[in-house]
């Protein structure tokens, strides 16, 4: 596997410490996509928007400015995105990590080109059962594709995890067999995409068709609390443990131990170049009518914490300077078989 480069080390050590925190943009190239998950998002349904050129580098260029450190590109499906590369070389250039997902739908020639400038990679995997996958996404042959995206990423040496969305309906057993699935058969490390449902007026719905009723939530308890187990007991689960442990506070109806920043830590751009704080808050401004960013926390008082739990806003929060090192010695001591092995 490759590890981060000397230049991009350097240059997100000093934004770390001149910033007290890493800053995430999540950045939504294109509204291209061949599957159709109806319980994830209505992406699909719309006619297929692909962010220019200009505009990714224009995007890149003002989160340098404001020392972001993480571009994470996404879609839509982001393999269909035509621009892919230039994108990927661009922020690299740029000194940021960089990360996309995707599908599997992505070609061998596009993955031998990130090689170079990619640092992770992640793929969706939706089941341990491969025509049950299929048939969650919507695309005959999608499991397949995946699986032949994964083999052909680690032999290009691209640091890769599994990421699964959470299906309300799934027992604990069932998430115990997709995480031995992902970790013994594709032999890569598990993360999961918590299920919520998006209120603001962005490009598309996030949510799709699921209906947060209280056997819903209970039933995401229960999930999450195996896959902490699973992990506790040395299974490679790339989420953090404190994201999975303030999961569970919020369902407990206990105080989180991490204040949300979404707004300050961490961004989304849609297409047209919008910002938003996350799927939940409307529309902060079009990055081309601002581009000195007053990057502050947005509200979250009224936040329903159990249904906002999403990967990339709430696990971004944990990145301040003050709870970095505490946030990783537990992630450490989560499953130090894990880390330990890493290191040998």
């Amino acid at each position: 596997m490759r590890f981060l480069n000397a230049h991009t080390l350097t240059v997100n050590l000093a934004r770390f410490i001149k910033n007290r925190e890493i800053r995430f943009a999540v950045i939504h190239v294109t509204t291209r996509c061949n599957a159709k998950c109806v319980d994830r998002c209505n992406i699909w349904n719309s006619p297929p928007i692909d962010m220019s050129c200009r505009d990714v580098y224009l995007a890149l260029d003002v989160l340098e400015k404001n020392n972001f450190s993480v571009a994470y590109f996404t879609g839509g499906e982001t393999g269909l995105y035509p621009n892919l590369v230039d994108a990927i070389q661009y922020a690299k250039h740029k000194g940021f990590v960089t990360s996309i997902t995707t599908n599997g739908s992505i070609s061998k020639n596009t993955l031998s080109q990130l090689s170079r400038t990619l640092d992770v990679l992640s793929v969706s995997v939706d089941h341990y059962d491969e025509k049950t996958w299929d048939r969650m996404k919507h695309l005959p042959g999608i499991a397949k594709k995946a699986k032949e995206t994964i083999r052909l990423a680690k032999a290009f040496g691209i640091n890769l995890y599994a990421v699964t969305f959470l299906n309300p309906a799934w027992t604990p057993e069932e998430v115990g067999k997709v995480v031995s699935y992902v970790n013994d058969e594709l032999e890569i490390p598990f993360a999961f995409s918590y299920p919520f449902i998006s209120s603001n007026n962005g490009t598309y719905t996030v949510g799709g068709k699921l209906v947060a009723s209280d056997d819903y939530l209970l039933n995401i308890k229960s999930l999450v609390s195996k896959v902490l187990e699973l992990k506790t007991k040395g299974s490679n689960v790339a989420t953090t443990t404190c994201y999975i442990k303030e999961v569970l506070r919020a369902y407990d109806g206990v105080p989180l131990k991490y204040p949300c920043k979404a707004g300050r830590t961490i961004l989304t751009i849609d297409c047209r170049l919008n910002v938003f704080p996350c799927y939940k808050k409307d529309l902060l401004f079009n990055l081309k009518d601002y581009q000195n960013l007053n990057l502050q926390p947005v509200d979250s008082s009224m936040c329903d914490n159990r249904s906002c739990l999403i990967n990339c806003f709430k696990e971004a929060s944990e990145n301040s300077r003050e709870l970095f090192m505490w946030s990783y010695v537990e992630e450490f001591f989560s499953n130090p078989k894990f880390y330990l092995n890493i290191i040998r």
